[in-house]
């Protein structure tokens, strides 16, 4: 008797379709404010709080650090997958990929989609690995970082 598996049809027709997010215009308080946060109590590299200091840099400008594209795209809207409720959910990894820095007026659009939906069968049950992709573009089209994360759901 074949089993029946969770990710079917419809689970499948989610894959790659993306979703976008409003635009974000980045202002110079919120990278600074960033840059503090994060390397609290330690004070932040001046190439993100320290104009005078970002204009002598190779970047000429204040920059974000590389991690303040994943504080972005809270507004995208999230694909909802067509799967009962798990008994186990955890995060099962991210990837970050960085190309290109962000600077103060930088306009930054998220898409989102699910890359892959793998179903395993395992001792305690079936277990559904799904892989989902974020992209971070700015206002000239290029794309400056790709946030990748692993979503592991037993059932």
């Amino acid at each position: 008797m074949a089993q029946e598996t969770l990710v079917t049809d419809e689970v499948k027709a989610i894959i790659g379709v993306e979703t976008v997010g409003p635009p974000e215009l980045i202002e110079m308080k919120a990278i600074k404010d960033y840059a503090k946060a994060i390397n609290w109590p330690d004070p932040p590299n001046p190439l993100h709080v320290d104009e005078e200091y970002a204009k002598k840099s190779r970047h000429g400008s204040i920059i974000a650090p590389w991690s303040f594209y994943t504080s972005l795209g809270r507004g995208v809207p999230r694909q909802r997958v067509p799967l009962p409720p798990a008994r186990v959910g955890m995060n099962g990894g991210n990837d970050y990929e960085y190309f290109l820095p962000i600077r103060p007026g930088d306009v930054i659009t998220t898409t989102s989609k699910i890359v892959d939906i793998v179903e395993r069968e395992g001792r305690a049950g079936k277990l559904i690995i799904t892989t989902s992709e974020r992209k971070f573009t700015n206002q000239n089209g290029e794309v400056v970082g790709i946030a990748r994360g692993t979503g592991l759901s037993q059932y």
